[in-house]
C-alpha cells in the first residue's frame, strides 16, 4: 500500500513537470483520487497494526540467560532501590523498535550499578506484552556490570561457549497455554470489542482509560486462577463486605444490554486475562465515550432498592487461630475481612473505611498465589490505580504470607472451607 502511494505521487510529480499531456484532466483528478484513499486506507492499515498487540501466551514463565540489557531507568526511594527498567539497546540512540523490561524481584541486584550502562543478566520473564517491540515484566536473578556494551557481549560469547550441552531453561509458569500468537492476537482483538459493546468502561478502568466507580480492570500478569473469571462474569456475586451502593448486574440475562453468550464471556474473560497496563495497544479505543454511559446512577439506584447482605463464610476454629496467629496477616485484616474472622458488622473502629476492600478469603478462591504474593509486597507495580498502600513486609513477613496464603488455597481446593457466593440475580425491569 505505501509502493502503491509513492508510485501515485510520482506519477503527480511527472503531470507537474509537463510530461503528461494538458488534456488529461480526468487522468489528474483519477490519480489524486486514488492517492486520497491510498492515504486513507494506509491510516486505516496502520491503527489496525497497533490495535493487534498483545499478552504473548508462549513467553512467561521462561528463563533467559546471558541477557546484554541497559540500564535505562533506576529509581531510589528511602534508600532502596524502587524501580529498575531495562532496555535491549540504548533507547536513547533509536526509538525505532523500542523493548523494555521492568524488574520486580532482584531490584535490589541493582544497588550499586548506575543508570544508563550495561549489564548482562539472568532474568525469568513474568509478563509480556507485543507492540511495537515489547514491554514486560521479569525477575532477575544474576547481575554483571560491565565497562561497555562490547564487553558484554565478549562475556556474553564466552558464557554461552561454557554452557553449551545444558538443558535449554523452560517455562516455570504452569498457566502457560501452547496456542499461537495469532489465535490469541484473534481472541484478544474480539474480547475488547465486546467489552465495549457491554461498555464495562463505564464504571471499570480497563487498558488505562474508564470510568473509577468500581475497581480497575486493568493489572500486570496472570491474576486469576483457571476458570474463575469467566464464570464470575456469567454470576457475579459479592466480594467487597462493606460496599453498599453498586454492584455488577448479569450480563447473561436477556435484559442486560447486550445480553452477551457464554461462548462471548469466555472471550471477554481471555482478553481481562491476558491485559497489562502497560500503553494500551489500541490507542484508537481511546475515542471510546465511556464518560457518556451514565451506568453508576442506574446501578446504585438499582442496589438501593434491593440490598445484598453479605454473609461471611465460617472459619474454623483451626485457620482463625492460625490467622489471629499471624502479625503480617492481622495487619492485613485492618482493612479486609477474612470470613466471618472480621466482619464488618464486628468493625470496632471508626466506619468501616475501605468499601472496595475485598474478603482475603473469597480473595485467595480467586487469585493466583504468584500474584496474590507479589500484590502484598508492592500493590501498585501490579495494579498502579489500586488505593491499597505498599506495607513494606520483611522477607519473613512475605514467607509467612505465602505459606498461610498456601495452605488457605490447599483448603479452598480440598473442599474443607467452601467460600459462600452470593449471587447478584437483580435485574431491571423489561
Amino acid at each position: 500500500m505505501l509502493r502503491l502511494a509513492c508510485e501515485l505521487l510520482r506519477l503527480v510529480r511527472i503531470r507537474e513537470n509537463g510530461m503528461v499531456g494538458f488534456g488529461d484532466h480526468w487522468v489528474e483528478a483519477a490519480m489524486k483520487i486514488m492517492i486520497w484513499i491510498s492515504a486513507v486506507l494506509v491510516l486505516m492499515l496502520g491503527a489496525l497494526e497497533q490495535s493487534a498487540a498483545l499478552v504473548s501466551p508462549a513467553r512467561p514463565g521462561i528463563v533467559y540467560r546471558d541477557q546484554v540489557m541497559f540500564v535505562d531507568k533506576k529509581v531510589i526511594e528511602n534508600g532502596e532501590v524502587a524501580w529498575v527498567t531495562l532496555a535491549y539497546g540504548d533507547p536513547g540512540a533509536s526509538r525505532d523498535c523500542l523493548n523494555l523490561i521492568d524488574v520486580f524481584n532482584g531490584r535490589e541486584l541493582f544497588a550499586d550499578i548506575p543508570e544508563q550502562s550495561w549489564v548482562l543478566i539472568d532474568f525469568t520473564l513474568r509478563s509480556l506484552v507485543i507492540q511495537a517491540g515489547f514491554a514486560g515484566d521479569a525477575d532477575v536473578g544474576q547481575v554483571v556490570s560491565c565497562p561497555n556494551e562490547k564487553a558484554c557481549r565478549n562475556w556474553q560469547e564466552q558464557r554461552s561457549i561454557t554452557r553449551q550441552g545444558e538443558e535449554p531453561a523452560a517455562a516455570t509458569d504452569p498457566s502457560v497455554v501452547s496456542d499461537g500468537l495469532e489465535d490469541a492476537s484473534q481472541r484478544m482483538t474480539q474480547g475488547r470489542a465486546l467489552v465495549r459493546a457491554a461498555r464495562c468502561r463505564g464504571c471499570h478502568v480497563i487498558e488505562g482509560f474508564g470510568a473509577s466507580h468500581a475497581p480497575s480492570l486493568t493489572w500486570r500478569r496472570a491474576k486469576y486462577q483457571d476458570g474463575w473469571l469467566a464464570g464470575y462474569l456469567a454470576a457475579p456475586y459479592r466480594l467487597r463486605p462493606a460496599m453498599t451502593s453498586l454492584m455488577m448486574l448479569r450480563y447473561t440475562s436477556p435484559l442486560a444490554q447486550p445480553s452477551l453468550q457464554p461462548e462471548e464471556l469466555v472471550l471477554v474473560a481471555n482478553f481481562l486475562e491476558r491485559l497489562a497496563w502497560f500503553t494500551p495497544p489500541a490507542g484508537r479505543y481511546r475515542l471510546e465515550p465511556w464518560d457518556t454511559y451514565q451506568c453508576q446512577p442506574c446501578h446504585a439506584r438499582l442496589y438501593a432498592e434491593r440490598p445484598l447482605i453479605f454473609i461471611p463464610t465460617p472459619v474454623s476454629p483451626t485457620l482463625r487461630k492460625e490467622t489471629e496467629g499471624l502479625v503480617p496477616v492481622k495487619a492485613c485484616l485492618a482493612c479486609h475481612t477474612f470470613g466471618d474472622l472480621q466482619t464488618v458488622t464486628s468493625w470496632s473502629g471508626p466506619p468501616y473505611p475501605f468499601p472496595m476492600a475485598p474478603d482475603l478469603l473469597l480473595a485467595l478462591e480467586k487469585l493466583r498465589l504468584d500474584y496474590f504474593v507479589d500484590y502484598a509486597r508492592d500493590p501498585k507495580y501490579l495494579q498502579p490505580d489500586t488505593t491499597m498502600p505498599r506495607l513494606d513486609f520483611t522477607d519473613l513477613q512475605r514467607r509467612e504470607i505465602e505459606e498461610w496464603a498456601m495452605h488457605v488455597q490447599q483448603l479452598i481446593r480440598q473442599g474443607r472451607v467452601q467460600p459462600l457466593h452470593q449471587y447478584y440475580q437483580m435485574q431491571k425491569s423489561p
